[in-house]
């Protein structure tokens, strides 16, 4: 999930990385409104990723709210919701994510951002396809769609296709989002306090992304964010991440996010932080999907 520090242009994506955030047809199972429905779907979540031994097949529902203003100027409200869609393909996971958000400036003017992303990426983590529209107040601000294509040596190339044509040479040990969230809970669970990984997943169009995270020891209870339910197992790592482009040499980062992230891949409460404001996201609904079976 990802915003510009500008706030010009939304941008949000696969959770952890989020942010963030992806298409799916697959039927899902009935789902209830609120904390306690949450935890209760959650549970069947979280059934289904242990018999995958992958990330759990799920939608949520996510309630955006402004949590903090740092700056004089810039956003002084924000309000919507975002859906976040992950399935479990056989040989790859479908992401999906769709953003709608109104924007309040201190200068008066409001700003109706709508964002839709959809991605396939492989899990043998060597290909991936994804597309991006972002429109504000009813026009579109921002399309493009494209492809990542890695090499057996494991350098690859992303390609981005819009107004142009635009591509990213891919050092070796770049990872994909999915990639990414499966090593972030591995070294979670393997008690790693620090991390960092060259990601891409093409909700960017600046290419790829160090992301450096900071992982705390497991925590069980209410999350601390208070911005979502706690998990059906009580238990959940909160993470502080980074984002900072491959070509920036500046030393903050474009965005940050924390966020309490379970071993099923299911973030139940995120924070992001963009230098001026901080937004908040709001768990208040988790429903499971039911993967399509594998030949």
């Amino acid at each position: 999930m990802q915003f510009g520090r500008s706030a010009s242009c939304v941008l949000f994506t696969s959770v952890a990385a989020a942010c963030l955030l992806s298409t799916s047809v697959a039927s899902a199972a009935p789902s209830v409104s609120g904390a306690q429905g949450a935890r209760t779907s959650e549970k069947v979540v979280e059934k289904l990723a242990e018999k995958t031994g992958s990330l759990s097949s799920h939608r949520a529902v996510y309630e955006v709210s402004l949590a903090k203003v740092s700056h004089s100027d810039g956003v002084r409200a924000a309000s919507g919701n975002m859906t976040y869609t992950i399935t479990d393909r056989c040989d790859g996971y479908t992401i999906e994510t769709n953003l709608s958000m109104d924007l309040s400036f201190a200068n008066g003017d409001d700003n109706q951002v709508e964002q839709r992303y959809a991605a396939w990426e492989s899990k043998d983590g060597r290909s991936s396809t994804f597309r991006l529209q972002v429109s504000e107040n009813g026009k579109v601000a921002k399309a493009y769609h494209g492809g990542i294509q890695f090499n057996e040596d494991g350098t690859g190339v992303a390609t981005y296709e819009g107004d142009e044509v635009t591509k990213f040479d891919l050092p070796r040990g770049t990872l994909l989002s999915t990639a990414h969230t499966l090593a972030l809970i591995k070294s979670a669970a393997s008690r790693d306090r620090f991390m960092s990984k060259l990601v891409i997943d093409g909700s960017f169009d600046e290419g790829p992304f160090w992301v450096t995270a900071a992982i705390g020891p497991e925590q069980g209870g209410v999350s601390p964010v208070k911005s979502g339910p706690a998990s059906s197992k009580d238990s959940y790592w909160p993470i502080g991440i980074a984002y900072f482009p491959m070509s920036s040499k500046e030393e903050l980062p474009e965005y940050e996010i924390m966020q309490n992230l379970q071993n099923t891949g299911i973030t139940h409460s995120m924070a992001q932080d963009f230098g001026g404001f901080t937004l908040a996201f709001k768990s208040v609904k988790v429903e499971p999907i039911v993967a399509p079976p594998c030949p």
